[in-house]
């Protein structure tokens, strides 16, 4: 203790437990202001990633629009296949009452008016 008195001075030393004893009141600006920009650091870093978010989710979106118009084509062709079977069907054609028993007995029913 005796290095310690000597190389920081008894006056240093007396200061620096005042301070850690609090003898002395202390302000509180500073830790304030300290969770203050902790929380505007938080809070900003959090909107730079929502937006990276938002881009890649409207990017991908972007991406899908081609696969899905393909698939609503696709689907309506197929509705349209399906009209087409149950007409022949209702007009007596045997595959095609085979063809819509088999979709009924799977729980897939045919709009023929979808053409």
């Amino acid at each position: 203790m005796a290095t310690t008195t000597h190389r920081l001075g008894k006056r240093t030393l007396t200061r620096l437990r005042e301070r850690f004893t609090g003898d002395k009141p202390t302000s509180a600006f500073l830790p304030i202001l300290l969770v203050t920009c902790a929380i505007t650091g938080l809070l900003l870093f959090q909107a730079t990633q929502l937006s990276k978010d938002r881009s890649a989710l409207v990017d991908l979106r972007a991406g899908q629009k081609p696969a899905y118009k393909e698939a609503q084509r696709l689907q309506d062709q197929l509705e349209g296949i399906a009209a087409d079977t149950a007409v022949l069907a209702g007009k007596g054609n045997g595959n095609a009452i085979l063809i819509v028993e088999a979709l009924r007995s799977r729980g897939i029913t045919i709009d023929p008016d979808k053409r």
